[in-house]
């Protein structure tokens, strides 16, 4: 009952789970639990120097790289608090990233790779050789894209009118209701394919910090992805 009421000592467990099992899963919660305060601290620096928006996915990015580092890294036997430990740390990787960046390139590059590693992921040995039925592949493909497109949209809804938002009040009510079962599909995966999914579409990241959280390498997080969804475009086939 303690945990429920204190949430320093459900906090206290976590980290001592974590650290005597090394879990990913329990990594994958430690991250969601301090993922909003990395983003934060990316988006206070942006606006700091007085970066333009297309500088902050970029940003976003190196301060994940920065959190996963720092629950690698962290001791709590020593007595510091996590976030304090955390910041600098954080702001570290923000700064070491911001050199690698071109202002006016830099989301753009970075949604580009985020493309490429699911279209390579999607893109099976039998397409690449030129082996099987090139239709057929091609429209589980689309399928398997338009399943991707959908789970990221939510997260992207209000950032412009190319966000696939419908306009018709029957549209809005279909697209409402698809997106409910998708996730509610999601739902139904296996635990990695689930993280991998929502860790890409919904936190926006990449396979190698995917990888990195799991313990697992980027291969096989691009092997879960095909897979999650592929079991999502059969789930919503009969969908009209």
């Amino acid at each position: 009952m303690d945990l429920l009421v204190r949430p320093d000592r459900a906090e206290a467990s976590l980290w001592r789970r974590f650290k005597s099992s090394g879990h990913p899963r329990l990594r994958e919660s430690l991250f969601e639990r301090y993922r909003r305060f990395a983003r934060s601290l990316a988006r206070r620096h942006a606006r700091r120097s007085a970066l333009g928006n297309d500088v902050v996915a970029d940003l976003e990015q190196c301060a994940y790289g920065g959190l996963l580092e720092a629950i690698d890294r962290y001791d709590p036997a020593r007595g510091t608090s996590f976030l304090s430990f955390a910041t600098a740390r954080i702001a570290g990787s923000i700064v070491d990233g911001l050199g690698n960046l071109d202002e006016h390139n830099a989301q753009y590059r970075f949604r580009r790779r985020a493309e490429r590693e699911r279209l390579d992921s999607l893109i099976g040995d039998e397409a690449r050789t030129g082996q099987g039925n090139a239709i057929g592949q091609l429209t589980d493909l689309i399928a398997e894209l338009a399943l991707g497109l959908i789970l990221a949209a939510e997260e992207n809804e209000a950032s412009g009118p190319y966000s696939g938002r419908p306009d018709s009040g029957f549209d809005t009510l279909a697209w409402r209701q698809t997106k409910i079962l998708l996730h509610q599909r999601v739902d139904s995966l296996s635990e990695f394919e689930r993280i991998v999914v929502r860790q890409h579409y919904q936190n926006d990241l990449l396979f190698s910090q995917i990888a990195t959280m799991l313990g697992l390498s980027r291969g096989r997080i691009s092997q879960i992805h095909k897979s999650a969804l592929g079991k999502l475009r059969k789930t919503m086939r009969f969908i009209q």
